[in-house]
Formats: C-alpha cells, structure tokens, sequence
C-alpha cells in the first residue's frame, strides 16, 4: 500500500529519479526480494521497471546507505545490510515498509512505541500546554469531525491531532518520535478506510476524550485515555489486517 504523503516532506522527491530508485531498490531489501548480504540489482537490471541513469542509481545508494539498508564492501561491490542497522524510525524507511505491506509483527512493534511515547506526551501535554497549543489541538479535531471519515483533509487533520499533542509536550526528544508516529497512523488510517466508518467513530471519540484531559489538565487522564486510543487503534488495524487474527489488547482505560 503506497503511504500519501501527508506529513512533514521526507528527504526524498517521488517524482526524481534516484528517489523511484531507491523505493525500489529499498522494498526489495525490506521484502527480502535482495537479502542481507547479496549484491544489490544493477542499473541494467532495474532498467526493465524504469529508466535508470548511473548518477540516478548512485544517488540512491548513497541514500540508502545513509539509511542503513545497504553496504559498500572493498572489492566486493554494494550489498544489501542486516536488519538491525536499519535506521526502522527514518520516514522513508517507515513508508518502504508500508509500500512493502509490513507483516504483523513489525506493525506491532510500531503500536509498542506508540504506547509508550504518546501517553508520555499527552500526559506532558495536559501539564504545559498553552493557550496556543489547546488551539492547535482542537483545530485538528475539528478537521477530523468536519469532514468525511478517511477523506484526505481527515486523515490531515488526524496527522496533526497527534503531531500538536507531541508539540504540546514541549518536550525535544518525544517530538523526534512524531514522524514516526505519523508514518503509522497515516497507513492505518488508509488500511482502515476500505470499510471502516464504525471504527472511525470510535477513533473520533478516542480524540475528543483525550483532548478534554488536556484540557482538564489531568494528566493521568490524558495518558490513559491516550493509552486507550492507541489500543483500540492496533486492535482495529489488526482485524483489518488479518481479519482471522482473534488475539486483541486490552484497555484498562
């Protein structure tokens, strides 16, 4: 599923050549297509999708390996690298991952630091937000209520509900979480607007609960409500993704 992109612009222009290259050459490392440790396909190669220049082809490898997915070895050419050195919170590495169809276990382990970073943020959120901030909250909301569920202006304004709450925590190091946050909630939105209005529903409500305990103030509120919205968000995303799956998360909230 190929990820719109809604959010703060990535490094990469789709519309270049050397970015067409590296997508493609990244989804076939992530897809294990090219396996860690095997050379990396060719401009000639990769000629038959499209037309590739030898700076374009460059270019990509020089971003790829900035990424971690890709390693130059003396005398032994550009390989495919190993998992663990990929940089998995880089925006485009996160929306390779999407054009790839990311399997279970990876969109879980998104969900796992969503719940730890966002009810973090939220509870800091409810005890230093401004007037400013309380604004650019409810701003957001009103565009997700505003308009149809999963419509382009929606799904925006969904991106910046949790993009304000992180801003609202004045804190520098939980906002470098944001984009990744963002990557997440962008595909699953998307996955979800095949057939999910109920679901969208209770997402907004979800919203506007957590916006009322920043409001409040409360900012054991605030982390436990956020807590709630990000668990129903991985339940409902895993019975889009795999409608079979059966095992779900409990909220306590």
């Amino acid at each position: 599923m190929r990820v719109r992109d809604y959010s703060r612009p990535t490094t990469l222009n789709p519309d270049r050549l050397f970015g067409q290259v590296a997508q493609k050459l990244a989804v076939a490392i992530i897809t294990g297509a090219v396996k860690a440790g095997e050379l990396l396909p060719n401009e000639d190669d990769l000629r038959s999708d499209i037309s590739v220049s030898r700076t374009a082809y460059r270019e990509a490898v020089k971003v790829l390996t900035a990424k971690g997915l890709v390693e130059a070895r003396p005398k032994s050419g550009t390989r495919a690298a190993p998992r663990d050195s990929w940089n998995l919170l880089d925006p485009d590495v996160l929306s390779w991952h999407f054009e790839a169809d990311p399997n279970e276990k990876f969109i879980r382990d998104l969900f796992e630091l969503r719940r730890f970073a966002e009810p973090a943020a939220a509870k800091l959120a409810a005890l230093r937000r401004t007037p400013a901030d309380i604004a650019r909250i409810e701003a957001a909301y009103r565009g997700m209520s505003d308009n149809p569920p999963f419509a382009d202006a929606t799904i925006r304004a969904d991106l910046a509900f949790h993009e304000a709450v992180f801003a609202a925590s004045h804190n520098a190091t939980l906002q470098c979480l944001a984009s990744a946050v963002a990557a997440t909630v962008q595909w699953s939105m998307l996955l979800k607007s095949v057939d999910g209005r109920e679901v969208f529903i209770t997402s907004l409500v979800d919203h506007e609960r957590v916006l009322d305990a920043i409001i409040q103030r409360d900012g054991d509120l605030a982390s436990a409500r956020m807590t709630a919205l990000v668990i129903d968000s991985l339940n409902t995303t895993l019975a889009f993704l795999t409608p079979s799956t059966s095992a779900t998360i409990h909220k306590t909230a």
